[in-house]
């Protein structure tokens, strides 16, 4: 019974990133990165059997600067969630193409910002 209990407990405090598939490779590392530091800084881990952490975007706007040094400008809406928990980030990038522009965006994901606070404290 103590060995069950203790078992699901560990499941409970770890999680496995599970990402849309439309997010460029670049920018899934980074929030690897980002999304571990969250998680772990609330006291969870990740884990290969953890409970799934949705990580899903959004692009919301997207311009295209005109020129010969044209840059890409995106607003992305990232949705983390896990079970009942769920935390939106607007994120904003400015590239020189679009997986650029997304890897700079995903950057201003701070782990310890209000809204990530906010989010591991829905996970507890």
């Amino acid at each position: 019974m103590v060995c069950l209990l203790s078992s699901l407990m560990l499941q409970a405090q770890s999680y496995k990133l599970v990402f849309q598939e439309d997010i460029p490779a670049a920018a899934v590392e980074v929030l690897q990165q980002r999304l571990a530091q969250m998680l772990k800084a609330g006291g969870f881990s990740l884990a290969d059997d953890g409970a799934p952490l949705e990580v899903a975007a959004k692009v919301t706007s997207r311009v295209e600067t005109p020129g010969s040094m044209s840059q890409v400008a995106l607003v992305i809406d990232l949705t983390a969630r896990a079970g009942e928990a769920s935390e939106t980030f607007t994120l904003r990038g400015v590239g020189e193409g679009d997986e650029d522009a997304w890897t700079r965006a995903v950057k201003q994901l701070l782990p310890k910002s209000k809204s990530a606070l906010n989010f591991v404290e829905k996970l507890k």
